[in-house]
């Protein structure tokens, strides 16, 4: 990581979860930083805070050296065009969308050759700033466009250390969204799928068969709660990678009811060992 001082002011677009989490992880740090928000709520709360909020985005960019775009995925394209407007032509110009390929972002050549995809592998069901926290980034890793020169990687290094995050990972834009459609994308859609299903199945119950979800049930519907708003923009631009993901998870679950219904123990075993032995690498780091 960089470890000088920036060279100015930081800008952040948008204070939802991820960029209220960065500002307040800045302004606990000592950092200037202005923010701006669409949202009234998002800004009055980000003011209450003890950020510095500017009425208007021309206000927020001017004469920063660094500018993080943080606003749904199909607004970033026409709010980098408004930044580029506005802010220093020295400015590092940042996003944080969680897809990063052309297609995706839908943007101008121009905008999308000084725009730079930087994803930060955290966040929350949450939405807007109240969802928000200093530490949210905390030894994260975030993947950043492989294309930046390295004027624009040395920037968005300090910039995500800054806020926290303890690796960068450079990858192609490409390579980037199809993992995202796997490690994202896809415990979204099962958290959700799952949700569904227990809904119906326990709506149906006899009131006398019906008991409060436990703790399982829960932990594996946390994503359930996930904004649709945020989400539907990320996958109607998904790559075909998503589908595939689904589709793989679909033949898992096919093979556990058949395993179910045949009784067929080893095929069981086979499934149960794969999964909880690919969990417990999580738990020891190392595919961290």
């Amino acid at each position: 990581m960089i470890s000088r001082p920036p060279d100015a002011e930081v800008a952040i677009i948008g204070l939802g979860v991820i960029g209220g989490s960065v500002a307040l992880r800045l302004r606990d740090r000592g950092t200037a930083v202005r923010g701006f928000s669409t949202s009234v709520s998002d800004r009055a709360e980000a003011e209450h805070a003890g950020v510095a909020v500017s009425p208007t985005v021309d206000g927020a960019v001017r004469d920063v050296g660094l500018v993080l775009i943080a606003v749904p995925l199909d607004r970033i394209s026409a709010v980098a065009g408004h930044v580029m407007g506005a802010a220093p032509q020295s400015a590092t110009m940042l996003h944080a969308g969680s897809l990063q390929r052309s297609e995706a972002l839908q943007a101008l050549p121009e905008i999308a050759a000084r725009l730079i995809g930087t994803h930060p592998l955290a966040g929350s069901h949450t939405t807007g700033f109240a969802g928000a926290r200093a530490d949210l980034f905390r030894d994260a890793t975030v993947f950043v466009e492989q294309r930046a020169d390295a004027r624009q990687r040395e920037a968005a290094e300090f910039f995500w250390s800054m806020a926290g995050a303890r690796r960068i990972e450079y990858a192609t834009a490409a390579a980037h969204d199809d993992a995202m459609s796997r490690i994202s994308h896809l415990p979204q859609l099962a958290s959700t799928a799952l949700g569904a299903t227990l809904a119906d199945i326990l709506e149906q119950a006899p009131d006398e068969h019906r008991v409060n979800p436990g703790p399982g049930a829960r932990d594996a519907t946390r994503l359930a709660m996930s904004s649709l708003e945020m989400w539907q923009p990320l996958l109607e631009r998904a790559p075909t990678a998503t589908v595939d993901a689904l589709r793989a998870l679909e033949g898992n679950v096919h093979r556990l009811r058949i395993a179910l219904e045949e009784r067929d123990w080893p095929l069981l075993r086979e499934l149960w060992t794969r999964g909880q032995q690919w969990r417990a690498t999580l738990e020891h780091g190392e595919l961290t």
